[in-house]
Order: C-alpha cells, then sequence, then structure tokens
C-alpha cells in the first residue's frame, strides 16, 4: 500500500470519526456532570482548584474547559472540545499500532475506535474523560518509542522521555484512576523481564510523580470521599461482561437488537483473543496492547473489592483503544477470516447509531425541552423546585434566568456526592429542606425523575418530597417528559 493511499484511507477515516461525533451535536441532551463541570470551569482558575480540591477530580480539564468556554458557552462549542482530544487519540491509536504491526493493521485499529460508540459517547461528553484517554495514549506512544518491542522503533531519544513523563504528569491532573493507567508498561516490563528499561521507567514515573505531587497530597482526602459516597455497584461477570458489550454497542438496545449487538460483540471480542493465541509466536507485538487492553479493567475489578467500586467503562477507556488495536492486527492479517471480523464490528457499531442518537433517558433525560416548558410556563408567585441536583444543573444550564431550586442530598449517602466547598466556589447551593424552598407560593412545580418515585414504591413507602406537598397542596396535572415527570401542585 503507497503511501498516499495510506494517507487517503486515514483522511477517510478521520472523516468518518468527524461526521458520526459530530451528529445532533447541539440537540443531544445533556447531563448532570456535564452541566457541573461547565459551571465550575466558568470561575477562577484558583475558584477551580477550590472546588476540585473538595471534589473526586483534578483540575485540568476544566482549566482547558475555562478557556475555551470564553470563546463560546454554545452547547455544540463545548463539545467540540472532547471530540477534537477523541480525534488526537485516534491519530496516536494509529501511529500505536503502525509502530507494532504495520499501517494495514493501524487503518482497521483506527475504523474501529472511528465507530466505536463508547468512544462517540464520551466524545460528546463535556466532561475529563477525552483528556484523560488522551494524555495516557500519549504516554503509551511515547513510552513505545523509547524501546523495541517489535523491531519496528527507531533509535530513540530523550525527547521521548519528556514526552511520556509530560503525558503521564497531565493523565495524573486529569483524573485520579489515571495511576492505574500509568502502572501498566511496568506490568509489561516485568513479564519481559526488562529489568533495565523498568528502571528507567520507574526514575521518569518519580519525575511524574514529582510534578503532580501538589495534587497528590489531595488524594487520600478524596479517596475518603469516595468510600462514603459512590453510587456504582461492586462488579461481578455481569459488569464485566457490559464493560465488554460497550466496547462495541450502544446500551442500552431494545429487543431483538440486544441479542444481535450482544452477539457480534461477544463474536469480535472471543474471536480476536483466540487468533492473537493461535499466531502468539508472530505477534509478540500484541503483548504491550495485551497489558494495556486488561490490566486496567483487571486492576479496577480487584481494587473494587477492597474500597468503593471503581469498576466503571469510562475508567479504562483508553483499554478500548487498545483492544481495537489488537482487533485491527487479527483484521489485516487473517484474510477473510479478518474482514468478517472487521464487518461485525462495523455491524456492531451502525445497529447502536439510531440507539445512540436518539437516546432521551436518564442520565440524558429531555432538560431542555422541560426547562422551555416551563420558561414558557411559570408565572409570578410560583416556584419550581427539583427533587435533586441530577435534573436542576441540566435545567439551569439551559434556562440560567429561571428562578429555580433543589433539595439537598441525604448526608452520608450514595448521592451524598456534591461537596460543600464546590457549592460554595459555584454559588449554586441547595434548598436545606422542603418548606424553606416552597416558602410561600402558592404553586408549586416539582421535578423528579419517574425512577427515584419507583424506588420508593417499591420500598413500599411514598416519595418523602412528593408526600409532604400532597400534605400542603393538592396535585392538579402531571408531565411527562420521558423518565422526567414535571408535577404541578397548588396550595
Amino acid at each position: 500500500m503507497t503511501s498516499s493511499r495510506q494517507r487517503g484511507y486515514l483522511l477517510a477515516i478521520l472523516a468518518i470519526a468527524v461526521l458520526l461525533r459530530c451528529i445532533g451535536l447541539n440537540e443531544r441532551g445533556i447531563q448532570y456532570d456535564d452541566a457541573f463541570s461547565y459551571f465550575l470551569s466558568i470561575q477562577s482558575l484558583p475558584a477551580i482548584v477550590q472546588g476540585t480540591a473538595a471534589d473526586t477530580m483534578p483540575p485540568l480539564y476544566y482549566f482547558l474547559l475555562h478557556f475555551w468556554a470564553s470563546i463560546s458557552a454554545e452547547l455544540w462549542f463545548l463539545r467540540l472540545l472532547s471530540i477534537l482530544l477523541t480525534l488526537a487519540s485516534l491519530w496516536l491509536l494509529y501511529r500505536i499500532v503502525a509502530l507494532l504491526a504495520g499501517t494495514k493493521a493501524a487503518l482497521w485499529a483506527s475504523l474501529f475506535a472511528a465507530v466505536s460508540p463508547l468512544q462517540m459517547y464520551h466524545a460528546q461528553d463535556i466532561r475529563m474523560y477525552a483528556l484523560l484517554e488522551f494524555c495516557q495514549l500519549g504516554y503509551a506512544f511515547s513510552l513505545l518509542k523509547t524501546w523495541d518491542p517489535g523491531s519496528r522503533v527507531g533509535k530513540p531519544g530523550w525527547q521521548w522521555w519528556v514526552g511520556a513523563i509530560l503525558f503521564g504528569a497531565g493523565a495524573m491532573y486529569t483524573h485520579n484512576l489515571a495511576i492505574f493507567g500509568l502502572a501498566v508498561p511496568n506490568f509489561y516490563l516485568l513479564i519481559k523481564r526488562d529489568w533495565k528499561t523498568l528502571l528507567k521507567l520507574i526514575l521518569a514515573q518519580t519525575a511524574i510523580g514529582a510534578l503532580a505531587l501538589p495534587w497528590l497530597v489531595l488524594i487520600p482526602g478524596q479517596i475518603a470521599k469516595v468510600q462514603q459516597a459512590f453510587w456504582t455497584p461492586r462488579p461481578g461477570l455481569v459488569e464485566v461482561i457490559q464493560a465488554v458489550l460497550l466496547w462495541f454497542i450502544q446500551l442500552p438496545l431494545d429487543g431483538v437488537w440486544m441479542a444481535v449487538g450482544a452477539i457480534l460483540s461477544l463474536q469480535v471480542f472471543v474471536l480476536t483473543l483466540v487468533m492473537l493465541w493461535r499466531n502468539r509466536k508472530a505477534n509478540q507485538a500484541s503483548d504491550y496492547l495485551l497489558a494495556w487492553a486488561f490490566f486496567p479493567p483487571a486492576i479496577l475489578f480487584g481494587i473494587s473489592y477492597l474500597i468503593r467500586p471503581v469498576f466503571v467503562p469510562r475508567g479504562f477507556l483508553v483499554s478500548s483503544m487498545a483492544f481495537y488495536g489488537l482487533a485491527g492486527m487479527v483484521a489485516a492479517r487473517s484474510g477473510s477470516l479478518g474482514k468478517m471480523l472487521g464487518a461485525s464490528v462495523v455491524l456492531a457499531a451502525a445497529i447502536s447509531l439510531p440507539f445512540f442518537y436518539t437516546f432521551a433517558e436518564f442520565p440524558r433525560s429531555p432538560f431542555r425541552e422541560l426547562s422551555d416548558s416551563l420558561q414558557n410556563t411559570i408565572q409570578a408567585g410560583e416556584v419550581v423546585i427539583h427533587d435533586n441536583k441530577l435534573s436542576y444543573f441540566p435545567g439551569h444550564f439551559y434556562q440560567p434566568d429561571l428562578e429555580q431550586a433543589f433539595l439537598a442530598d441525604i448526608p452520608g449517602s450514595s448521592n451524598d456526592t456534591y461537596a460543600l466547598q464546590s457549592q460554595q466556589v459555584m454559588q449554586i447551593l441547595p434548598a436545606p429542606d422542603l418548606e424553606t424552598a416552597v416558602g410561600t407560593a402558592n404553586s408549586v412545580y416539582f421535578v423528579v425523575f419517574s425512577r427515584a418515585i419507583d424506588e420508593y414504591r417499591v420500598a413500599g413507602e411514598v416519595h418523602p418530597a412528593i408526600g409532604w406537598l400532597e400534605e400542603h397542596f393538592t396535585q392538579t396535572r402531571q408531565t411527562a417528559f420521558n423518565d422526567l415527570l414535571l408535577i404541578h401542585f397548588q396550595r
């Protein structure tokens, strides 16, 4: 394949990636985490540091978003930052796989990443995960350039060690789980028994630790916060299978499409591993990607049984990219079987796209439609109260001038994640209780997720806020915005 042809294919893949990530960019609903990122990022840089110190995430992404949002606060533009980062990650994946297995495998891997629903989801997120993935891939690429695991890398230079240190420090200032990604090359070199390179790596990681030290001193307190309030369940076989499926399809899918998507995903996963095992002597360069694909999920799985669960696919997003690299190797070297594998990946993604673009339930409920409805409905003397921050933040993003309130999280509960210092920095404070939020209003619009009502009903109880409102008001109507309910009460 000529170099001009390779560039043409790569440009076409990048164009596909851009197109898929930009569909519905301004129409898809945001969620609480997106809105939280925005409201924190528009504060001053010292205030961002204060807010993140009280939260569970480092400040680097919020710094970038701070300067990005100063150009435009339009939703599509805010999301564009993550899109650009995922495109840069796609290019890094291409370079890594090209070094290890050649350009044909790299093109296949890039195509798989381009159509991945998981990658598209985080490309449209206003969160730090795209930046984390970019930094981790940059770290992986820089280290790859410092040694020669596949006889394809040229003579290393000191600048690649500097690159690895800077990318590693960037990852540490992006997400607290980054440290487990930084340990992947150590695991790889231990397996290879390359003690000389391992020593150099430890020295580089010492430099990363020195650069990250101002943030590292805060991590023990943040671990304590995660121990107190974190909503993810302890992982089992179901969560492991879901994590694998998410690398190839959107979840949830409806009806028969779920079965088809699951079969295609598991087929790709198993076929890739079987073909790598069969050709393991000829595919030794794949060991580096195997380490990146499976070490982060494995360590997060183990940690979930030592502290609070942290086994979430976005925490090891880079692992999905590594697996696309492995699948690309198999697709490039396995003839018709490889083409079938590639077709299965693309078909699984194609099945997911309609569900991906139209999904509008928790956590991406139709907040814009509800907010616009309230803006056109609310009258003087009426109040809008949200059951919690999860619906308030998106509503406040869409209608910042509409006066709204929300109830505080139950102290010590798994949902108690909105730190007091973050509240003070953003000046977005919950109402101390429902009676205070209602005040003397004669009319109340109460916003609540149907899921919250159902959870109390299953327990044989009435949602406490609705119970209190029904004691003091009369419910006049209820409007559903998918799983988001707007209930009107008249005194």
